[in-house]
């Protein structure tokens, strides 16, 4: 019991940690936090190599900065049926130019039955993070030129482009997700454009390594 509640205080802070200065633990920690009440060997093995990792950076100085103040750049990632409940994980982060000014790794609420329909929730997860940078900028005076979301899987990105019409019998049942994603591609404020997996940024965000 007292080894649980050890694993259950140190996740904790470093949660804290992770918020306050070292976003790039994210993934560990959101994968740490499902082990909480049922941690074992393998799950402090896990988290000593965390703390070991920390004892390796702890002089790192993170940079945030931009390149320019009329663009966004987003990439968004998802993991298909990576937990033990089969569930996926979303990663996101969004940058304008110099470090990451956010980032998200977390697990999705809902299973989903394809490696796509992963990617149309997670995108449907990450997006209203984007959006809210995307008002604040401009509340700061500045017109976004261009705020582009990378993905890289490309029947997700024809389903959030076109919506209904990349609907078929099989898909009809992530339309609502796929529909908020589309109703921002058509007002503009966001574009959805392809990358290739080698260079997904958002991947860190979603694979447990």
């Amino acid at each position: 019991m007292d080894a649980k509640q050890d694993f259950h205080s140190i996740t904790a802070a470093l949660l804290y940690l992770m918020k306050r200065v070292r976003p790039n633990i994210e993934t560990s920690i959101s994968f740490l936090m499902r082990r909480v009440s049922k941690s074992d060997v393998d799950d402090w093995w896990k988290m000593k190599r965390v703390l070991a990792y920390l004892k390796n950076i702890i002089d790192d100085v993170r940079m945030i900065g931009a390149t320019s103040l009329i663009q966004i750049l987003t990439w968004m990632d998802a993991t298909f049926a990576v937990h033990s409940d089969m569930k996926n994980h979303t990663g996101g982060c969004t940058s304008m130019g110099i470090g990451l000014v956010h980032q998200k790794s977390s697990t999705q609420k809902s299973n989903s039955k394809s490696s796509c329909e992963s990617e149309i929730i997670g995108v449907s997860e990450y997006l209203p993070y984007n959006l809210w940078f995307l008002m604040f900028i401009e509340a700061q005076g500045y017109e976004i030129g261009s705020n582009i979301i990378f993905q890289d899987n490309k029947r997700a990105i024809l389903f959030a482009r076109n919506g209904r019409n990349s609907c078929t019998g099989n898909s009809r049942h992530v339309a609502v997700r796929c529909f908020f994603v589309k109703d921002r591609v058509d007002k503009d404020e966001v574009r959805v454009d392809y990358l290739p997996n080698g260079l997904m940024l958002a991947e860190f965000y979603t694979k447990p390594l």
